[in-house]
């Protein structure tokens, strides 16, 4: 189970200064990776002929897709800041929801790309979480929320497709 994300502004904690431009941005590579990453996923189920989990990444990949279409359009009428890969607020090179490139193989099983999906939801949804725990901007909490509730669901999908998937392999 994920933790619950607290709204409230912990003392002990360095404080979030993050805009809700800068929030809208990192919302929105956030989504736009992940869709790229997972229909790679996608690409690499079908050519080792697991066109069921093939499916599911397809899938993955679209839901990304229309979140990033969400995102988009919240940043209407917002200027967003040109910010350098360094200048994101997360943790490493890739993107929460992304998995690092060197972790892909060919001869991955199902279980296994599904494994990484499922800590890339994860990953986004706690930097979410986070943003709404050391926010000082009760508008960019109540956004970044929105955002972690968004990933939840997509942790529980995965979750899910994971459960089935392991079933089938010890069959």
């Amino acid at each position: 189970m994920l933790r619950t994300p607290t709204m409230s502004a912990a003392t002990d904690v360095p404080a979030c200064k993050m805009s809700l431009p800068e929030l809208l941005l990192h919302a929105l590579v956030i989504e736009l990776e992940a869709m790229q990453r997972y229909e790679q996923l996608s690409e690499m189920m079908e050519r080792i002929g697991n066109r069921k989990v093939a499916r599911i990444f397809a899938r993955m990949s679209a839901i990304e897709a229309r979140h990033a279409d969400v995102i988009d359009e919240q940043i209407r009428g917002h200027k967003l800041p040109m910010l350098t890969p360094s200048q994101y607020l997360w943790d490493g090179q890739e993107a929460p929801e992304n998995t690092d490139s060197t972790r892909l193989f060919h001869l991955m099983t199902p279980c296994q790309a599904m494994s990484l999906a499922l800590d890339n939801e994860k990953r986004a949804y706690e930097f979410f979480a986070q943003v709404v725990d050391d926010s000082t901007d009760e508008h960019v909490r109540e956004i970044a929320a929105e955002f972690a509730v968004e990933e939840e669901k997509h942790v529980a999908w995965v979750e899910e497709w994971l459960a089935e998937e392991i079933a089938v392999e010890q069959h």
